[in-house]
């Protein structure tokens, strides 16, 4: 034996060591990737939080666009009632009609002449030119509150016929009170205007509109009407 190999020593078999590492790092390897039972009870707790955190918050923003688009809705119909009784207002004619009593009313009104009809705003107007149907002539129409909404009525011609009955479209739902006055020549709101018997009333300057929605908006416009001719 020479000196050198007397300073290193006898060397292992060298079969032997790379299945002894190879051993090694698999008892390695498995102790790093696997996982426990309380880790991954851990990890399976903190998912649910960040699910049901999720959740509340997809649920939040779609109530919240619900209510949204019922709001847009709301004050879109009004807007839409408003600019249709805005334009018979402003299309209104001084022509007295006949009821289907036969009593004179005048061409604006606060009492409409229909069965179970009462108070509310009834008007003779012009018709319109663009029409190629019924519409293109005068009509009478009349707005009133019945059970939460407003209806327009119309008849099929100025002065109706015995027992007549209008045709009634509700344009306004959700509608808690439905108010009228009528400005007079001398710059004073009146209550009420052409009732039956007064068929000579001239036409008011102007009528003021309120209207009291459900959710408790109130709304009040101021419409002129036409000068007499």
């Amino acid at each position: 034996m020479c000196l050198h190999d007397r300073m290193i020593g006898p060397r292992p078999p060298a079969s032997s060591m790379p299945g002894q590492a190879a051993a090694r790092r698999a008892h390695s390897l498995n102790h790093a990737v696997g996982f426990t039972l309380v880790e991954l009870l851990v990890a399976l707790a903190i998912f649910a939080i960040i699910a049901g955190f999720a959740y509340r918050g997809l649920d939040a923003l779609l109530q919240s666009r619900v209510a949204l688009e019922k709001e847009s809705r709301k004050w879109r119909d009004t807007a839409t009632f408003v600019g249709r009784i805005e334009r018979d207002l402003s299309a209104v004619i001084d022509r007295n009609v006949v009821g289907e009593s036969g009593t004179q009313l005048a061409a604006v009104s606060s009492m409409i002449e229909s069965t179970g009809s009462g108070e509310g705003l009834a008007l003779t107007r012009s018709g319109s030119p663009l029409q190629q149907n019924a519409l293109a002539a005068p009509q009478r129409v009349a707005y009133r509150l019945r059970d939460g909404s407003i209806e327009r009525l119309s008849w099929n011609g100025l002065d109706a016929a015995p027992r007549e009955e209008p045709t009634a479209v509700a344009v306004l739902k959700s509608v808690s009170a439905f108010g009228l006055r009528f400005l007079d020549p001398n710059g004073e709101y009146q209550p009420t205007w052409g009732l039956p018997g007064n068929p000579d009333a001239k036409l008011p300057a102007a009528v003021e509109i309120t209207l009291q929605l459900a959710s408790g908006e109130r709304i009040v416009r101021l419409v002129d009407l036409p000068s007499p001719r």
